[in-house]
């Protein structure tokens, strides 16, 4: 590149003469000036424009006329002014090397752009563009070849057929590394004609045609190739000779990156419900973006440039206060601070200000970037929310019952002190943890309960209010708790989120509710009771007695049992203690004595149970003795027992009655010896025949030695007064082994025989 002059309103970079026929270097030089979006400029001695390429209006929006009466410096951003001014200089010892620095546009707005210059003669070519990964290539002089060769991407000049006659040294490269590349004398038409129907080929096709067809003077076509991007350009040669059009392809993924990056960025910061202002080292604005506008009210294009001082006014942290060095700052240096602003229109708000140093490609500061937002509200809602938190805590605090709070995954967010009493757990210790985990993981009976069958989670699913008046929550100390609860789906507007939970120690409703549920369980068994015996609808039962030393059952105990209405039969502790206190007790006896004779009759020798309200009953033995003197039944077979316990309670009645059985006939036998800690003077003084050992001596006979001493005591002390022994629950046969070796006379157990209906025939069935 020799010499540059502006000749009929083009610009001649080539060096060659103008003719009546451009030749094709020529030609191509003269379109990429006018079609490139390289920055391209001749500069004079000073650093004035004496010409600059159509590219600068396009990307900055300065047009030629007004670039020459300006220089490059005027347009260079202050901060870099020294260090341009100084690569300037330098172009006496060589040409300047590739150089970064901020241009303004004609909105005032810089661009980052990299650029190279090199001097010709009294003047000098500079050739930027907007920044990129790689440095530009500069513009140098020669024959038309090398000026081709020297355009950056891949360049093309086709004939008015669309031919390739020329392609530069970027070409080149490419041609040798793709066989399927296009070369000089191919058609670049029909390349473009067989990519179709990929709308980029059809869109090149169709415009390439349309300019050789001197439709349009040019073409520009972004278009994909794999993950990157091409941007195609194709313009008409002008001057004299034959049509010819030139074509070049540059690599312009980084570029689109770039803008779409920036594009994104602006967007995004424009949509920012918060103020991101830039500033450089003299304070003055250089970035303002739409949240700024809004929350301090300048528009962009008044704050640029501005002191931000005079956009936005710090107020002291003390009313009335003086301005420390840190107040004097309108944004501070830290990193993050909150700070409160005066507006210009005087109005305060409290603003959380967030700051980042902004440096250059050398690390150098070269300003602050910092985002604000307004938090006045928040901070009025905090102060709301602490002032709710706090009323809610005064009012929970009163409560008398329990409340606790969960979110929607059954953790505990609030508890009162009366929950934390009751439960024994504090809310700090409790908080955040799975509240069911905690104190609902088992059923008031003991059974595991899974957090699935939980009812606090149709609370939380279903949005279901919830009432049980029968739960149990498991204390600290592992202790149940009979609670009553309400379960409320707690609701904030944007669907359910938890639920609240008031409870109440229901301790003492349970056991009242529990007496009057055994109240009304007896009266239910009066009124059964007194159907049983009008309608005969007791039954008896058998268990086999056997001896121990040969095993033979000798005798069985009548046992009552009383059907349920499903068929099922009632453990005797259901009724038998509302009849004795109802006074029912008494005509029961007398049933199961009648049975017993009718037994007794057929030669079976049977025991039965007396209670101890019928031992002090007179007429009851007078009845005895009539009905033994109407009966065949040998007395010898009946076994009467009394407890020990009621012996002792009343001695008189009990050695009355036990004297006269044993005047008519019969045999009297002491049941659940042992249990009744009385004095033994009563043995040598009754006449019984058998000690019946408790069961929970026998139960575990071989695995306690407490238990086998209390047995072998009872049987030395049978013996010492003439008295047979009976053990009763023997479950296996060790314990009946056992109970043979101490010297037991009888068993009764399950291991012996379970309990057998009688049957009854109408000659055999007791009458009252």
């Amino acid at each position: 590149m020799t010499s540059a002059a502006t000749s009929g309103g083009h610009v001649d970079v080539t060096g060659a003469e103008t003719g009546p026929v451009l030749e094709p270097a020529a030609a191509a030089a003269q379109s990429y000036w006018d079609s490139t979006d390289t920055l391209l400029a001749v500069l004079d001695a000073d650093g004035g424009f004496t010409a600059g390429n159509p590219a600068w209006q396009r990307l900055l929006g300065w047009p030629e006329s007004a670039l020459r009466r300006t220089s490059l410096l005027e347009l260079v951003h202050p901060a870099d002014v020294g260090r341009v001014r100084a690569a300037m200089a330098a172009l006496l010892q060589g040409p300047l090397p590739d150089l970064r620095a901020r241009l303004r546009d004609s909105d005032g707005r810089h661009t980052t752009v990299c650029f190279s210059r090199t001097v010709v003669g009294e003047h000098s070519i500079l050739a930027g563009q907007q920044a990129t990964a790689a440095p530009e290539r500069r513009l140098r002089g020669g024959t038309w070849q090398p000026a081709l060769d020297a355009m950056p991407g891949r360049v093309a000049v086709l004939n008015s057929s669309g031919t390739v006659l020329a392609v530069n040294q970027a070409w080149r490269d490419l041609d040798t590394a793709d066989t399927a590349h296009i070369r000089v004398g191919d058609s670049y038409l029909a390349r473009c004609d067989a990519g179709r129907p990929d709308p980029y080929a059809s869109r090149a096709a169709e415009g390439l045609r349309a300019l050789l067809a001197d439709h349009r003077d040019e073409l520009s076509l972004d278009y994909p190739v794999g993950d990157r991007w091409f941007a195609l350009h194709a313009a008409r040669l002008r001057g004299n000779g034959p049509l010819r059009v030139v074509v070049s392809h540059v690599d312009v993924s980084e570029r689109r990156r770039l803008e779409e990056a920036a594009r994104t960025q602006a967007a995004l910061l424009d949509e920012l419900d918060a103020a991101v202002i830039a500033v450089d080292l003299d304070d003055r604005v250089t970035s303002w973006n739409r949240g700024a506008e809004r929350l301090f009210g300048p528009v962009r294009g008044e704050a640029l440039g501005a002191p931000m001082s005079a956009l936005v006014e710090r107020v002291p942290d003390e009313p009335g206060g003086r301005r420390t060095a840190d107040d004097r700052a309108i944004l501070p240096e830290v990193d993050e601070s909150r700070v409160m602003l005066r507006r210009r229109d005087g109005t305060v708000l409290v603003a959380q200000v967030r700051n980042r140093p902004l440096v250059d490609d050398g690390g150098a500061q070269i300003g602050t970037l910092s985002v604000c937002w307004d938090v006045s509200a928040q901070l009025r809602a905090e102060r709301d929310v602490l002032h709710a938190r706090n009323y809610l805590a005064a009012v929970t605090d009163s409560m008398g019952e329990g409340l606790f709070a969960l979110d929607s995954e059954g953790r505990v967010t609030v508890m009162n002190q009366a929950a934390e009493g009751l439960l024994g757990w504090t809310f700090g210790e409790i908080a955040g943890q799975t509240m069911h985990e905690v104190i609902h993981h088992r059923y008031p009976d003991g059974r595991v309960f899974p957090r699935a069958e939980c009812p606090l989670e149709r609370v939380h699913h279903h949005g279901e209010t919830l009432r049980l008046v029968a739960d149990v929550f498991v204390r600290r100390d592992g202790l149940d708790l009979p609670v009553t609860y309400t379960a409320a789906p707690l609701d904030t507007g944007e669907g359910v989120s938890g639920c609240v939970v008031v409870f109440i120690d229901a301790t003492e409703v349970h056991a009242e509710q529990q007496r009057l549920a055994a109240e009304l369980n007896q009266l239910a068994w009066v009124q059964r009771l007194r159907q049983v015996l009008d309608e005969e609808l007791f039954e008896l039962f058998a268990q086999p007695i056997a001896r121990l030393d040969t095993g033979e059952v000798t005798q069985h105990e009548l046992l009552l049992r009383v059907r349920r209405s499903d068929g099922t039969f009632a453990p005797p502790g259901e009724y038998l203690t509302t009849a004795e206190e109802h006074g029912l007790i008494g005509e029961v006896d007398r049933w199961v004595i009648q049975q017993a004779l009718a037994l007794a009759a057929t030669g079976m020798h049977v025991e039965l149970n007396v209670s101890a309200s019928s031992i002090g009953d007179e007429e009851l033995l007078h009845d005895i003795e009539q009905w033994l003197s109407t009966s065949s039944a040998d007395p010898g077979l009946l076994v009467f027992e009394i407890t020990e316990t009621a012996l002792i309670q009343d001695q008189r009645a009990g050695r009355a009655f036990v004297e006269r059985l044993h005047e008519l006939g019969c045999k009297v036998a002491l049941d659940d010896f042992g249990t009744g800690y009385g004095g033994f003077t009563y043995l040598k003084q009754l006449p019984v025949h058998y000690l019946k050992i408790d069961i929970e001596f026998v139960r575990d006979l071989c695995d306690n030695q407490a238990s086998r001493h209390v047995v072998q005591a009872v049987v030395n002390l049978a013996n010492g007064f003439g008295l047979r022994t009976v053990a009763e629950g023997v479950e296996d046969q060790r314990t009946l082994e056992l109970l043979r070796e101490l010297g037991v006379d009888f068993a009764q157990g399950y291991h012996i025989g379970r309990p057998e209906p009688i049957e009854w025939t109408d000659e055999t069935r007791g009458r009252p």
